[in-house]
């Protein structure tokens, strides 16, 4: 993924959708959207994703701010979308950056509208913290129907594969 693919994401979004179904575009999508931050939350489900992320995270970037993880699995059950949101939000002060990996896993334990839910509210928090989140999603193992509504929360998608970013027109008008 080309850098000049994550200059089109506007710095006034807070909410953006990473469609990578693997791991090295996720790496370059996540230090890229992570440049700006003063601190890291890295939200992974079954601990490897997080660990395994940061480690390429600061492989690829010497310079990583703080970071601080939420092992999913761990420190709060899967499904428990109420305790990870409560979880997140206690992380959340401006400037930090959260990087959740991935809606693909938590569609495993939450159907798509907890997880609508979910995200709706945490994008509430985020915009209230003055933090930023980026989503990482498999759009292949998500349905139309699924990937649609998630899509409408975020106000930017990048495609790594097909090499697009999508912004709400609203950020288009300020940036």
């Amino acid at each position: 993924m080309s850098n000049s693919l994550l200059s089109r994401v506007p710095e006034s979004a807070t909410m953006v959708l990473v469609r990578s179904p693997a791991m090295e575009g996720r790496t370059h999508a996540c230090s890229g959207l992570l440049s700006h931050a003063e601190r890291v939350l890295l939200v992974g489900y079954a601990g490897a994703n997080v660990e395994g992320l940061r480690d390429r995270l600061l492989e690829a970037d010497e310079e990583l701010p703080p970071v601080r993880e939420l092992d999913v699995g761990t420190e709060v059950e899967p499904g428990d979308l109420t305790g990870l949101g409560i979880a997140i939000a206690e992380s959340l002060d401006p400037g930090t950056s959260v990087c959740f990996d991935s809606l693909t896993a938590m569609l495993q334990y939450a159907d798509s509208e907890r997880a609508f839910q979910f995200l709706h509210a945490l994008g509430e928090r985020c915009a209230t913290a003055e933090t930023t989140a980026h989503f990482h999603l498999d759009f292949e193992s998500a349905d139309e129907t699924t990937h649609a509504a998630l899509s409408t929360l975020m106000d930017a998608i990048v495609d790594p594969t097909e090499g697009t970013v999508t912004v709400r027109p609203e950020l288009t008008e300020k940036d």
